[in-house]
Parts: structure tokens; C-alpha cells; sequence
């Protein structure tokens, strides 16, 4: 690459060219004139680009192209995740009365994909005191806290209860959805505390439904419309006013349910691409509606 002279029409390659007499230039003016133009891809006030997007390898190159070495950046925020529970265990198979934890694990994934970074995750005692103290410490050192359970209105369910403690502020307490419904939202001074449903589905309904959005929002992006899906079945309505989030796969007739699906059970969104938007009236086979892709899957 190299600077045109001055009244210069083409650039003849070297290779389709031939050199006659020592000083005389013999070739076919290509149809392709091998001059790129000045300002051919972006001129003076083009925006190339805009809050929200992505810092990926191609867009920092367009932005080196152009002369630009820095750029403001949102910074992934700090996720403190507290598992909530005295019947959870972290290794080898649960005992009678005991639950292995399959969200501590799996959070540090989906939070990543998302756009955070935990940086700690705690087990807590169901026990009023130690939540208290641990939601307290875990709002001073993270940007976001995620607590896993305690989110229902049984006698040994405190995350409400320390939460109105706290001095927290409730944003969100319970959805109309299923499954998933008892998910919380609360603000405890500047730092969000999201309240998963013990449940691991249920859980990863409140992930999606309320932590995406709080991090959408948090790195800039603002809200996105959910792509659309055509079922390949009927969903009857359901017996309550409530929207279902239905976990399926994409198929070549659209967009049908998985088995092994319940609040408690992780088969079937392990082999999932995502969750249909299901309303209470139901929906009739080859409707189109909503739907929420896993983090990971790539949409259509």
C-alpha cells in the first residue's frame, strides 16, 4: 500500500505487467483500479460505535484504523454470590436430607456470558443472624449481590427478612411466572441484590428474567427485544394467570418442549437452546412468540 501520485487514474499490478525496451510500461489498465478512496468506509462524523457495543476484536481494529487509541468502557461489574440453605453440600452425593449445590457452580458461567465476574461465592446457614451479616459484607465488597434461596415465605426462608433489616429497598417480589415466581429484586444503597428461587430451574428463570436485564442495563446495552420463535406445538392455557416459561429445543418444525423439566430438575435445560414466552391463554402449534436463547446459544 502506498501513497497515489498526484493525477494517478489506476494502480497496474506488477505481475500483469511487462517492461519493454528497459523504460517502456506495457499492460491492460485493469478493470479494478487498485485505489482505494479516501474516506470509502467512513468519513469525518460517522459513528462507528455507540454505547453498548460489544469491544470485540474486529470493532477495536475499525477503531485503530481510524486513529483511535482510547475509548471509554463500562467495567463487567463484581457479582457476590451467597447459596442460602443448611441442607446444601459442595462435594460428592448428597446424604438423606441433603441437597448438592448445582447453582454454585454453574452461576460463574452464566454470570460471565452475561457480561459479570463473581468473585465470590458463599454458603450460608439458614440461620437469620449469619444471612444478615453475610448480605451486609457481601453489599460493601461487590457492585451486584446474588443470593440462591430464601426467597419464598416459609418459616426458614430469612433472605426477605434480612433483606428489611438491611435497609433494602424491594424493587421486584415475586413475578407472575412459572417457574420462577417467588425471584426478588432489591436495592441495598447503590448495590442490586438479586433473590433466585432455591429451585435450580426456577433459579435460572430469575437469571435470565431478572439479572440479564439489571446487567444489560448496568454495561450500557438498554433494552433488548426478545427474538421470535415459531412453536412446532400447542400449549393448552394454563390454570392460573401466569406467563410459562417453557424450556425446548429449535427443530425443523419449530420450537418444542424438552423432558425432564421441572423447578428442580437441570436435564432438561442442560440440552436446551433456551425458553419459549408461553401466556396463559396458551399458544396454538406454528404460533410465533418470544423467547429467550441460552447465553450460549446462537439465535436464528
Amino acid at each position: 500500500m502506498g501513497l497515489i501520485p498526484e493525477g494517478a487514474s489506476a494502480v497496474i499490478p506488477w505481475e500483469v505487467s511487462s517492461v519493454v525496451a528497459a523504460s517502456t510500461v506495457v499492460a491492460d489498465i485493469p478493470d479494478k483500479v487498485h485505489i482505494r478512496p479516501q474516506g470509502e468506509e467512513c468519513a469525518r462524523g460517522d459513528q462507528l460505535a455507540i454505547r453498548g457495543d460489544v469491544l470485540n476484536p474486529a470493532l477495536i481494529g475499525l477503531l485503530a484504523s481510524v486513529g483511535v487509541d482510547e475509548v471509554d468502557v463500562f467495567v463487567p461489574p463484581s457479582i457476590a454470590v451467597l447459596v442460602l440453605g443448611d441442607e446444601v453440600v459442595t462435594e460428592g452425593l448428597p446424604g438423606p436430607g441433603q441437597v448438592r449445590d448445582a447453582l454454585g457452580v454453574q452461576l460463574p458461567g452464566w454470570i460471565q456470558a452475561l457480561g459479570g465476574v463473581i468473585t465470590e461465592v458463599r454458603n450460608v446457614a439458614d440461620d437469620h443472624e449469619a444471612l444478615v451479616s453475610s448480605l451486609q459484607a457481601a453489599v460493601q465488597n461487590a457492585d451486584v449481590v446474588i443470593a440462591t434461596g430464601g426467597t419464598a415465605r416459609g418459616h426458614r426462608d430469612f433472605l426477605r427478612s434480612a433483606l428489611q433489616e438491611s435497609g433494602c429497598e424491594f424493587l421486584v417480589d415475586g413475578v407472575a411466572v412459572r417457574p420462577g415466581h417467588p425471584m426478588m429484586l432489591a436495592r441495598c444503597g447503590g448495590t442490586p441484590v438479586v433473590g433466585l428461587p432455591g429451585n435450580p430451574l426456577s433459579a435460572l428463570v430469575a437469571v435470565v428474567t431478572l439479572a440479564a436485564p439489571l446487567l444489560d442495563t448496568w454495561l450500557g446495552r438498554g433494552d433488548r427485544e426478545l427474538p421470535r420463535i415459531q412453536m412446532a406445538q400447542a400449549i393448552a392455557p394454563a390454570r392460573k394467570d401466569l406467563t410459562r416459561l417453557m424450556v425446548g429445543r429449535r427443530e425443523l418444525g419449530g420450537f418444542r418442549e424438552v423432558t425432564h423439566v421441572s423447578s428442580a430438575m437441570l436435564r432438561g435445560i442442560a440440552h436446551a437452546d433456551g425458553w419459549a414466552v408461553v401466556p396463559s391463554n396458551g399458544v396454538a402449534a406454528g404460533q410465533v412468540v418470544p423467547w429467550i436463547p441460552l447465553p450460549w446459544v446462537t439465535r436464528p
